[in-house]
């Protein structure tokens, strides 16, 4: 499903009007394979920012599994990549140096994946009883080149070869990457590991991404960690009627039990992904104890995020983390749901 299509623009300039032309080569191949699909959705053209950074994606596949960034180059001639993965390119008869588009796209890829464990609770826990991560997803980059380009990838490094394909066959790169099993391949089923998205989700994190649900404002607070979704209405307080007994005033603000612990009694069990709390990295996390108990050091940006969480069935900040060998848990004193608390150590 195309949700964002590539914008009919021009330019006074011979070079941008060729990078514009082939952008809209790839994005014709991408509507012509996905418009009707509703488990793989395509945003062309889309701008992200975040932590005072920037990205221009030319194409972001949102899938099931994961999220691809297709980078489109326009090229005219020769193209070839050594075994150092150091691009040159020819321009009537001429080789020069050029920035590596492969790079360029993981840089961009890199961003998406701050930008969107940043904001882990608004991209997929408006759907989930308990909050799930976006550290295992599959992430994934290609580069785009032009149909009538002569490219020698004879040298480069296979994983690098591997990326770099020609326009007309960028669906066909993108299908075996994401591998989707056929409804026939029980086995290949079964041995799929890998986390999906509804398609309820799919809509919910490319509408995120288009600007229609506004980021979270995160807290620089220790222990404040907003809430993965609104809290229940049989949980909410109700306005008291001046005129009613003051016996019915207290019927009306006694717990709701029955709620709660059919909350926690879901949550039992469940699983929470942790993500670093200053740059939003769900990997290279080292579990940690201190003074003030359990919590992780981020192996990109060195900062301490405490592992200690707002209950996710009854939002109490009353909680206790345990461990039991490698296993940390995180405890609610109130209601006594447990959920599993899950570490990405690369």
């Amino acid at each position: 499903m195309i949700l964002k299509d590539k914008t009919q623009t021009s330019s006074s300039s011979i070079k941008l009007d060729a990078g514009i032309k082939q952008e809209h080569d790839v994005a014709f191949y991408l509507r012509r394979a996905y418009k009707n699909s509703e488990n793989v959705l395509v945003l062309n053209d889309l701008r992200i920012e975040h932590d005072s950074e920037s990205a221009q994606i030319d194409h972001l596949i949102v899938y099931s599994y994961g999220f691809i960034v297709v980078e489109s180059k326009s090229i005219r001639g020769e193209v070839n990549v050594n075994e150092y993965s150091e691009w040159t390119r020819s321009y009537k008869g001429q080789w020069s140096g050029m920035p590596s588009p492969i790079k360029q796209a993981e840089l961009q890829l890199k961003l998406l994946k701050q930008y969107l464990c940043a904001n882990t609770e608004k991209v997929v826990g408006k759907f989930l009883g308990i909050q799930q991560g976006l550290g295992m997803r599959c992430y994934d980059v290609f580069c785009a080149i032009s149909s009538d380009a002569i490219i020698d990838r004879s040298k480069a490094p296979k994983d690098i070869a591997d990326k770099l394909v020609k326009s007309e066959f960028v669906t066909d790169a993108l299908d075996k990457k994401m591998n989707f099993k056929k409804f026939y391949n029980v086995v290949g089923k079964i041995y799929d590991t890998r986390p999906n998205f509804s398609n309820e989700e799919l809509q919910h994190i490319c509408q995120f991404l288009l600007g229609n649900i506004q980021p979270q404002h995160k807290s620089n607070a220790v222990n404040e960690v907003p809430a993965a979704w609104a809290t229940p209405i049989a949980m909410q307080p109700k306005s008291i009627d001046a005129s009613q007994p003051l016996k019915q005033h207290a019927e009306i603000n006694k717990p709701y039990i029955p709620v709660v612990k059919a909350l926690a009694e879901a949550a039992v069990g469940q699983q929470i992904s942790v993500q670093c709390k200053h740059c939003g990295d769900c990997s290279a996390l080292s579990p940690q104890s201190g003074r003030y108990g359990y919590f992780v050091q981020c192996g990109k940006c060195g900062g301490n995020t405490p592992l200690k969480k707002p209950c996710p069935a009854c939002k109490s900040q009353n909680t206790k983390v345990s461990k039991t060998k490698s296993v940390y848990r995180l405890n609610c004193v109130d209601c006594a749901a447990t959920a599993k608390l899950i570490l990405i150590n690369l």
